[in-house]
Parts: C-alpha cells; structure tokens; sequence
C-alpha cells in the first residue's frame, strides 16, 4: 500500500525514475572504486606523487617509497581499475600517469587540492 501511495504522489514518470536510478547506480560504483582506491595511506602517496611528477615508471615509483617492484605495481594496478590513472609503455618499462581524461579524476584533484590548503 505504501508503495502505490508513493506512486501517486511522485511527480516523476516511471522512465524518468529508472534513467536517474541507472545513471546514480553507475556513477556510485565508480565514486565507491576512487575513493575506495584512496582510502589506503600508500596509495593516497602514490596518487600524490603521480600528481606532482605527471608519469612515473613502475620500477622508479618502487625506488620512491622503498618497496618491492610487485608492490608498487599491485598500487598502482588498483589506481587504474579505480579510473585514477592509465598504464603507458616505454620500451620495456610500465609506466602510469594520472587520466586527466576523466571528469571525476579531475574534480576528485580539486578535492585533494582544496583539502591541503586547509
């Protein structure tokens, strides 16, 4: 009964509910993926880094913060799935940098970038 009461009183239309329902749903999952990637101290670093030097190679990010060369990658790995960062090759080496492409990339920096000054 609550649900058609509901119903009755929403101003919207069912195909307008579900447009908003999908596109909250996609946009969710990848927010949950970016902040969940940045949740952990070490990769938060990791992003920072990238921030300040555009693209870094695997092998030098592990130089960077004293750990194994599989460390870093498996940080960096998860930045990328998160939609942070994107993976380019130089010769032999696996680099990344930040993917300036992405809007939520972007306004997720001004974030960062507004939360330093305070």
């Amino acid at each position: 009964m609550f649900n058609r009461l509901v119903k009755l009183l929403s101003m919207l239309s069912e195909s307008q509910v579900q447009k908003i329902q999908e596109k909250s749903a996609n946009e969710n999952d990848s927010l949950s993926l970016m902040f969940g990637a940045l949740s952990d101290p070490g990769r938060m670093q990791v992003f920072k880094i990238l921030l300040e030097h555009n693209d870094i190679c695997v092998s030098d990010m592990a130089n960077i913060l004293k750990v194994s060369v599989p460390a870093a990658s498996r940080q960096l790995t998860i930045l990328e799935f998160a939609g942070l960062i994107k993976k380019i090759r130089k010769g032999q080496s696996t680099c990344f940098k930040i993917l300036w492409d992405s809007e939520k990339t972007r306004m997720l920096i001004q974030i960062l970038k507004k939360g330093e000054t305070r």
